[in-house]
């Protein structure tokens, strides 16, 4: 349940002040989950082609060589042949590594000497259930050795995307991606971590199930690579807000999807639990977070393959849409429901593809975690932090309770969706140690009551397609 005043205030006392190294880069992480840019206008041209078109011989395609003139800086991944695979997939596991190679980081805190970053073309699955590829980036400390085991942190960055160059594979290059900060804190005592583009190909922004294939995919994808056993290899996830939905499903899917891997907790924040809810939210022009609505409809429907959005949407809604297909987040245009859609279409809960597509993507319907949770979301209002609704995460954790899921569930009051970034980040990584290291967790399901219902909505029959 929501804590008291008392119980907040205690929970406060328990964070402490915090790490200094946490402290030094509480401001560029808070900007760049509270919608700052990640860089860069908006890339010109359309989403990256399916990489699974027929192809060259195996022997050209299965490890060409791939460079970046270190002069000119790293190539965006729509020019740059490491992201295109055009040999069949239909036979290839998912979590196959296709090719690999060393990259150099960029950014705060970001040192050759203290970290070896690797990326990794792999195989996993779209929304769709087809074989697709992505690519992760493996953080792993330079002084690893045979004799100490490993620990994987798979990192879910919060980059809320629909354009390449926003893709943390390429950010981790460009000096322009703020959360590997967090990451080098894993790096730091001895952990690895893999973090990965896992909107895919097409940059499905929002589409929850392509989301969590692709984050268990690039866990086999660096286990395989570090030579580590899948299924004693100790792994801890972590994502907060766009990133919490890819933790969120990958806990979800794992049970059926990836049943082999070891995952020892997941540490979730700022999660969109019900998309009926957020939008409803976030549907008003007093404020910041409409750019939300056309955005996540444009990644939506790539997930998809939703190619005729423009009968639905005003003229002012078709410019927006377009307008959007490239960008950060940061960059994009917001309208609420009533600017974007015709009239008739206004009520998604009314137009049964919608309402399809949207009960879909509620959180607990894909499946069920294994592993202890660990989930935080604010309160700075009465419905929840400006575009996480509060009692949609209390159900989220209950729904989990009761399905025998240990969970510890922290509201925040008094702090919007940017200002508790941080210090989830930082005791997400307290959880996820604990984990590693088999220290009792303290099962919270007592003290969770019920939330908001996060049950789907029946799917209308009636004039509107």
């Amino acid at each position: 349940m929501v804590p008291s005043t008392q119980e907040h205030d205690e929970h406060q006392r328990r964070r402490g002040p915090g790490h200094p190294s946490m402290l030094a880069v509480t401001a560029v992480l808070a900007v760049a989950v509270a919608v700052a840019a990640y860089g860069g206008p908006p890339m010109a041209g359309a989403a990256r082609s399916s990489a699974t078109t027929t192809s060259p011989s195996p022997a050209t395609e299965t490890n060409p060589p791939v460079t970046n003139d270190a002069a000119s800086g790293p190539l965006v991944p729509t020019s740059d042949p490491f992201y295109r695979w055009r040999g069949s997939l239909a036979h290839r596991t998912p979590g196959t590594v296709l090719r690999t190679r060393h990259v150099i980081l960029a950014g705060a805190g970001a040192s050759s000497t203290q970290v070896k970053a690797i990326q990794l073309l792999y195989v996993t699955t779209d929304e769709l259930g087809h074989r697709t590829v992505s690519v992760a980036t493996v953080l792993e400390p330079v002084d690893a050795t045979g004799s100490v085991a490993t620990r994987l942190v798979s990192y879910q960055t919060a980059y809320d995307a629909l354009g390449a160059r926003c893709d943390p594979s390429y950010t981790l290059q460009t000096g322009k991606e703020a959360e590997v900060v967090l990451m080098l804190r894993y790096v730091a005592v001895g952990d690895t971590v893999v973090t990965a583009d896992y909107e895919g190909e097409n940059l499905a922004y929002g589409a929850g199930q392509q989301s969590g294939y692709e984050t268990l995919d690039a866990i086999r994808a660096a286990e395989r690579w570090l030579g580590v056993p899948e299924s004693s290899t100790p792994v801890g996830m972590v994502g907060y807000s766009g990133g919490s939905i890819a933790t969120e499903f990958a806990s979800e899917l794992a049970r059926a999807y990836a049943p082999r891997l070891d995952i020892v907790g997941v540490a979730e924040g700022g999660v969109p639990v019900d998309p009926f809810h957020n939008l409803a939210y976030v549907d008003h022009p007093g404020t910041p977070w409409t750019w939300v609505i056309p955005t996540v409809l444009a990644g939506i429907a790539r997930g998809f393959g939703i190619r005729h959005l423009d009968k639905y949407l005003t003229p002012a809604g078709i410019a927006a849409v377009d307008a959007n297909q490239n960008g950060c987040v940061g960059s994009y245009i917001g309208l609420t429901t009533g600017q974007m859609f015709k009239p008739r279409y206004r009520d998604v809960t009314k137009v049964p593809i919608f309402v399809r597509l949207l009960d879909h993507l509620i959180m607990s319907r894909t499946g069920t975690p294994r592993a202890p949770l660990f989930i935080v979301n604010g309160r700075s209002d009465p419905v929840g932090d400006g575009i996480m609704v509060a009692k949609d995460v209390q159900q989220l954790a209950h729904t989990y309770c009761r399905r025998k899921v240990p969970v510890q569930l922290h509201i925040d009051q008094g702090l919007n969706h940017g200002q508790v970034a941080v210090p989830f980040l930082e005791e997400a990584q307290t959880f996820l140690t604990q984990r590693f290291e088999h220290l009792p967790f303290q099962n919270g399901c007592s003290a969770i009551s019920v939330g908001n219902s996060i049950a789907p909505i029946p799917v209308p029959s009636s004039h509107h397609t």
